[in-house]
C-alpha cells in the first residue's frame, strides 16, 4: 500500500511539474508573440495632420479639445504592448468630446459626421488593441482609414472657409430666408391657427 501511495504521489508531481512547464513555455511563446505585434504595431503607429489654413488654424487654436486630441494622436507609446492600449482609450475618450465641443462655425453636419466617423474608427482600434490576440492585418488597415478621416476633415474645414469667401449676391440672403421654413415658423402663430381651426 505504502508503495502504491508513493508511486502515485509521485505520479502527481511529475504531471504537475509537466503542466508548469507547458505553462511556462505558452507564457513564453505569448511573450515572444507580443513582442512581436508590438514591433509591428509601433511600425504602423503613425498619424499626420495636415498644415491647415491660416483661418482653420486660428479656429483650431481656441478648440483646446481639438489641440489635446491631435497631441494624444502625434504621441507615439514607447514601451509596451499595454501601453499602446491605454493609449487608444485615452484616443478614444478625447474623440469622444470632440462632436460635443466643436466650435460654431464649424457645427455642420458633413463636420460632425467626419468627427463621428473618425471616432467610430478610433473605437474599432481600442477595440483591436484590448483583444487577447491583436489582428494586426486590421490595425494596419485601420491606422490609413483613419488618416484619410483626419485629412477629409481638414478638406471639410477648407472647404467651410472657402464657401465662406464667396461673395452673396443681392438678395441671395432674402431669397434663402424665404426658402427657409424652419425659420419663419412662429410657434404662437401656428397654435392660434390650430385653435381656431379646432372651433370651427
Amino acid at each position: 500500500m505504502k508503495v502504491f501511495l508513493c508511486s502515485l504521489s509521485l505520479f502527481v508531481l511529475t504531471l504537475i511539474s509537466c503542466e508548469n512547464e507547458n505553462q511556462q513555455l505558452e507564457a513564453q511563446k505569448v511573450a515572444q508573440k507580443n513582442e512581436a505585434v508590438f514591433k509591428n504595431i509601433s511600425k504602423m503607429w503613425k498619424f499626420n495632420f495636415p498644415t491647415p489654413r491660416p483661418e482653420v488654424a486660428a479656429t483650431l487654436g481656441r478648440w483646446n479639445e481639438w489641440r489635446q486630441f491631435e497631441i494624444e494622436m502625434r504621441q507615439k507609446p514607447q514601451s509596451t504592448l499595454s501601453a499602446f492600449q491605454m493609449k487608444t482609450k485615452n484616443l478614444s475618450k478625447k474623440a469622444d468630446t470632440l462632436v460635443l465641443t466643436v466650435p460654431y462655425e464649424y457645427k455642420k453636419p458633413q463636420i460632425l459626421s467626419r468627427i463621428t466617423t473618425l471616432n467610430t474608427k478610433l473605437k474599432s482600434l481600442e477595440t483591436f488593441m484590448n483583444l487577447r490576440v491583436i489582428p494586426e492585418q486590421r490595425i494596419a488597415k485601420l491606422i490609413p482609414e483613419i488618416n484619410e478621416e483626419i485629412k477629409g476633415l481638414y478638406k471639410q474645414w477648407d472647404e467651410i472657409i472657402i464657401k465662406k469667401a464667396i461673395p452673396k449676391e443681392i438678395g441671395e440672403e432674402l431669397m434663402l430666408q424665404a426658402l427657409d421654413t424652419t425659420r419663419n415658423a412662429n410657434p404662437d402663430e401656428m397654435r392660434k391657427k390650430m385653435e381656431i381651426s379646432d372651433k370651427k
